[in-house]
Formats: C-alpha cells, structure tokens, sequence
C-alpha cells in the first residue's frame, strides 16, 4: 500500500505510533486473550481506561474540579439537540455566529429554545463582540460559540475575554491545539476526529453547575449521563480506546504547549507564503482571526485551484480541496501533522506556484 500524506479536515490522520498500538489491540488487549473490539465497557479493563482518559484530561487541559469528563455519542451535531434540552426553558440562551457550524447550532436551538438571541457580526464587527467590555450579552444567560469554524477557516482562541461567564463551546476541530482556561466557561464538547482520535465518540468537558434536574429522557439526560460515568448504555468503546491512545500521545509529545507552538509555526509559514504571493493567491479571512487548524485560501483563477488539487493527489497529497459550499482549498493543520509531512507539502505548493507565475 502506498502511503498518503492526508491533511484531510476529519476524519484525520492519526499518528501512527497509535495505529500501531491500534492494529496491535485488534489482535488481543491487555493479555486478555480478547481483541479490543470485543471487550465490555463493564470490565475492570475499560474502567481503567476511563480513569486514565479522566487523568490524562487534567494534565493535558488543567481540568478544573467542578468539571465532568463525558464521553458521548452522537457526534457535535448531536450536541444541537442535548444542549438545549439541558437547559431550563425560563432561561435566556444565546448564539454568537461566526461561520457555518455556528449558524447549523442556531438553526437547531431555535426549534427547541423560544428565548433565543443571534448575535451575527459582519466583518470588523466581530472584534467588538469579544472585547471584554462590550456589555451585549448582558441578558443571555449561556451563550453559544463555535471556536474554529472549518469551512470558512476562522477561528477565535480568545474566548476568554468575551464579557460573559457561561459559555458554551463547540471546539470539534480545534480541542487539544492550544491552551484555554475554564473561568468563563461552563460547557465545551468535540467529536474527537479532528485532534483527538477517530469517530464515534464526543468529549464533553461540563461544569458541575451545568447538571440540573431534567425530566429528559435517560439519554438526554445530562445529568443522568454525568452519573453513569459515560456508561448509561454501551459507549462507543472502540473510539474511547482510540481517545485515550491520542491523549498519551499528547503527553508524550509535550501536552499541549507543544502542539500550540507547532500549529503557530506551521500556520504562520504557509499564511506568509499566501500573503506574499497575492498575485495568484488570496485568503479572504481577517490576519487576527485566521483559524491555526484549517488554513483556507484560493487561487485568483479557478483552474488553477483544481490543477492543484489533482497534482497534488498525484504526489499523494489528499484532502486539500475547500468544501463544496465555497470551493478553493483547505489544508487542515491537525495535531498529528508532523513537520516532515507539513515541509512536504510546502515545498509541492512553493513549486506549484513559482510554475504558474
């Protein structure tokens, strides 16, 4: 089998010291003389595996106390439908959209929340949102954001200074890729197949202060599932063993300083690149709020985005074409792109570019 370079933008590659451990685990786990695809959630095994998730979370994100480690299903389009049902209707809930996933969420929590404002900023406009003296959410009582939106490749790592003191995040693409802290936060979710390992499992990171009482059936029951310990049903246990392979990864590798100055590098490289080479090239995205994790870009001529891509794919570069809405390419900058992969793809691109000029 030749071996691609995929900077796909999920499900993503993973290191392969995991797919090692990984095809390794499929044969027999822990000289259990069964495969991990057949072990139970109830074992002493996977309880295992779930306290040493649990610990690997604090090390790597500094995990408050009053904070709840969940592994759910469902994915972050799930999430649309869990959250809300998790909040007291007589509450105000908000939405600050800043791409498309965002706007998929407000779409979504209308259908369920009567009391709901949309806070869509139109250019320049968004850096008034997160100054910490705007005074607009005021009324809102927990207030939605997605913090990376990929499609659109615009990311805001600086919730923390939104003058707000319960926000919910949706960090899908962009968990584990530089430090936050939890002061303002009261619920951050991921579906772990961007950083974090391969689909079918949610993290959600939850305060305790977030865990009402719900009439909610059992497995929209926030606080039900918190209680359980991620095993109210059968977990997704394949994707969990997967989760905790990636976070001692992680740990390994550095934790997660290491990953935040790895994606600066690599960002700022290829931005340059873009930037000084406006003639043939354009990223329409604001410098401040150029996403880190999927560096989105065109082609001022159409053919050229599509020439790109198919050569690309001939030296076994994949995964690089933008989204089917807004077209041009997408390089997705995930954890696992190591440098010799990330300084591959640069020199197939710096080439490509010095051809066409």
């Amino acid at each position: 089998m030749t071996k691609v370079f995929n900077f796909s933008p999920g499900p993503s590659k993973l290191p392969q010291v995991v797919i090692n451990k990984v095809e390794k685990a499929v044969k027999e786990f822990k000289k259990t003389g069964k495969s991990v695809l057949e072990i139970s959630h109830r074992s002493p095994e996977f309880d295992e595996l779930l306290n040493e998730i649990n610990l690997n979370f604090e090390k790597l994100f500094h995990l408050p106390k009053d904070f709840n480690v969940l592994l759910l299903q469902g994915g972050a389009t799930y999430q649309n439908t869990f959250v809300p049902m998790n909040i007291p209707k007589n509450l105000n809930l908000g939405c600050l959209v800043t791409g498309t996933w965002g706007r998929k969420t407000a779409e979504d929590y209308s259908k369920i929340f009567n009391n709901l404002d949309v806070f869509e900023p139109r250019d320049r406009e968004l850096e008034t949102y997160l100054d910490k003296e705007y005074s607009g959410f005021q009324n809102i009582d927990f207030l939605h954001l997605t913090s990376n939106e990929t499609i659109e490749g615009l990311q805001i790592q600086n919730f923390n200074t939104i003058n707000h003191k319960n926000l919910i995040i949706d960090m899908s693409s962009d968990l584990g890729s530089y430090n936050f802290n939890f002061h303002n936060l009261s619920y951050v979710y991921a579906g772990a197949q961007k950083n974090m390992g391969i689909p079918g499992v949610t993290i959600c990171l939850v305060k305790e202060e977030f865990l009402t009482d719900s009439d909610n059936p059992k497995y929209l029951n926030l606080k039900l599932l918190a209680k359980s310990n991620s095993i109210l049903n059968t977990p997704p246990t394949m994707s969990i063993f997967v989760l905790n392979l990636v976070t001692n990864w992680m740990l390994e590798m550095g934790g997660i300083d290491y990953f935040q100055n790895k994606a600066h590098e690599q960002s700022t490289e290829i931005y340059d690149f873009i930037d000084n080479n406006s003639d043939v090239l354009d990223c329409k995205v604001e410098n401040k709020f150029r996403s880190k994790s999927n560096i989105v870009f065109n082609f001022l001529k159409d053919e050229h985005n599509k020439e790109f891509v198919k050569l690309a794919a001939e030296k076994g570069i994949v995964g690089i074409n933008g989204h089917r809405s807004v077209g041009g390419i997408r390089v997705s900058l995930f954890n696992s792109i190591d440098d010799h992969m990330f300084d591959y793809f640069m020199k197939y691109f710096k080439n490509y570019v010095i051809g066409i000029k």
